[in-house]
């Protein structure tokens, strides 16, 4: 069996991994696999679109793969940088880069004439080639694509910027003011890039509101509406991803519990009120601004 893999992401990476380790757990003939990544290094959009001090929002808990944990003595959230060279460790621990081809572009794939599929590419060279096999996976990722929304007087903005475009501070202009649509994990790093940088005005902008989350639980402040704000500094704070009060958000539930609302009222009272004693408030982990609205503020709306 031949696999072509698309895409040399950390999804294409460990889908490449798997393909070739499969014989040794399944009753079958060792498959052939080819990776094909149109750019120069692996990594996807960690190498491509990140830009200064980017940091992962997911722990190393939870973002390394099984079979291949994080060092020890790593952050609990990598940076960028270093998750790239997690990625190349990776491959060179599964000898994977024989398998991987890099600087080449598939063209298009289509069926073959008595099955299967024909993947067209086009590789360093510019010559344009072609490659038959049984099955491809398709592992490009979500965020190739730039998605700039057709905003009303936007032609009339000085610069305009997509996150993809961004890099570095010193982009920011200085004095000047930064308006940030969106606040999805990007928009709030390159808000905090603009707060943190010598601009004179930076406004947040979201469309419906937005449930806020930090990367760790903050030091538990117990009532703070009664008994003050006063926390402990030095106490350890938790990723949030391995800490999270969720039990029947993340764990199996029977259909009879599942599809009852019962369930996530009770789910979506629990979480509010851990909010309320920790932080005092409820619109999130001491989220005072931008909440959702009632409507959409509840257990079962989350997706």
């Amino acid at each position: 069996m031949r696999v072509a893999v698309v895409g040399a992401g950390p999804g294409g990476l460990v889908t490449l991994k798997y393909l070739k380790e499969a014989h040794k757990f399944f009753n079958i003939d060792p498959i052939e696999v080819r990776l094909f990544e149109r750019e120069g290094a692996v990594g996807g959009t960690f190498t491509q679109r990140t830009y200064e001090d980017a940091e992962l929002v997911s722990s190393k808990y939870l973002t390394c793969f099984s079979d291949f944990r994080a060092d020890s003595d790593d952050p609990d959230f990598l940076s960028a940088e270093r998750f790239i060279r997690y990625l190349k460790e990776y491959a060179d621990y599964f000898h994977l880069w024989p398998e991987i081809s890099l600087n080449t572009s598939v063209t298009s794939v289509r069926r073959g004439q008595a099955g299967g599929h024909v993947v067209h590419y086009r590789g360093a060279d510019g010559v344009d080639m072609k490659w038959e096999c049984d099955a491809v996976s398709v592992c490009t990722g979500l965020h190739v694509t730039p998605n700039t929304p057709d905003v009303k007087g936007m032609g009339k903005v000085k610069v305009v910027k997509h996150f993809s475009q961004f890099k570095k501070r010193d982009e920011f202009p200085q004095g000047g003011t930064v308006v940030v649509l969106g606040t999805g994990e990007t928009g709030m790093d390159i808000a905090h890039l603009a707060v943190t940088s010598p601009t004179k005005r930076v406004v947040l902008c979201h469309r419906q509101g937005f449930l806020g989350a930090p990367k760790r639980i903050p030091t538990p402040i117990l009532l703070p509406g009664l008994l003050g704000r006063s926390s402990k500094p030095n106490s350890p704070e938790l990723p949030i991803d391995v800490s999270w009060q969720a039990p029947l958000l993340d764990s199996y539930l029977p259909p009879f519990l599942r599809d009852r609302l019962f369930t996530w009222r009770f789910q979506d009272i629990i979480i509010k009120l851990a909010n309320w004693l920790c932080s005092g408030t409820t619109k999130g982990v001491d989220q005072w601004v931008g909440g959702l609205d009632k409507d959409r503020f509840h257990t079962s709306q989350r997706h």
